[in-house]
């Protein structure tokens, strides 16, 4: 008997961490909507990429190309932050590809990382009041049987709202030479917090998307 009871409870407990598992992982703040890879282009290995983040907030902006950075640096990658030199006045309109030409040939960069957000939603999430019936109980786990009786009900939690933002995103990497789409990928980011918590997550994945290309 003892030994059933064993099993049964690894069982529970292998279960409950499944569905902590699928919980954590629907709950992830980023969602890829779509990977794009030119699939004619002649890949080489390339060794230098200059990173541009066309944020307008000047400590989110360094936040986010020294993220990039690093990743590509851990990889032996030669990595240049534009808001070192690029003031991003002068990544505006007409002159943002003549800005970005001219600073690729400065250092030599044979690729360009270019990110940007595309779009900002806003929606209101209405969470209504919690109703629990009395005379709820269990009986017997490895049944996982739930057996409800008769009781008074009475709201224990008033209802509410609260705003949902999330942000669309786009990361594009182009050939310097040829000035060529060669990769994208369009996600989107819901926002529990301040926009900078998201900065760390998002690279970490578009970066490991963007190296099983073998671009690099």
């Amino acid at each position: 008997m003892h030994k059933v009871f064993n099993t049964m409870r690894a069982i529970v407990a292998a279960n409950l961490f499944l569905l902590l598992f699928m919980i954590v992982a629907g709950c992830a703040a980023t969602q890829v909507q779509q990977v794009w890879t030119d699939q004619t282009y002649q890949k080489e290995h390339l060794k230098s990429v200059l990173i541009v983040v066309l944020v307008y907030n000047p400590s989110t902006r360094r936040m986010f190309e020294s993220e990039f950075a690093k990743y590509f640096k851990y990889r032996g990658i030669n990595a240049i932050e534009s808001f070192r030199d690029l003031e991003i006045e002068s990544l505006n309109g007409d002159a943002l590809r003549d800005s970005i030409l001219e600073k690729m040939r400065e250092n030599g960069s044979d690729t360009l990382l270019l990110t940007r957000v595309v779009d900002r939603n806003t929606k209101e999430n209405i969470i209504p009041g919690m109703t629990i019936t009395t005379g709820i109980g269990m009986w017997g786990a490895s049944a996982a049987a739930v057996y409800s009786f008769p009781g008074p009900s009475a709201p224990t939690t008033q209802g509410y709202s609260h705003e949902e933002t999330s942000l669309g995103m786009v990361t594009n990497e182009f050939d310097a030479r040829t000035e060529k789409l060669i990769w994208s990928i369009r996600t989107e980011t819901r926002l529990s917090g301040p926009p900078q918590e998201e900065i760390k997550p998002y690279v970490a994945l578009v970066t490991k998307r963007l190296f099983s290309s073998n671009f690099f």
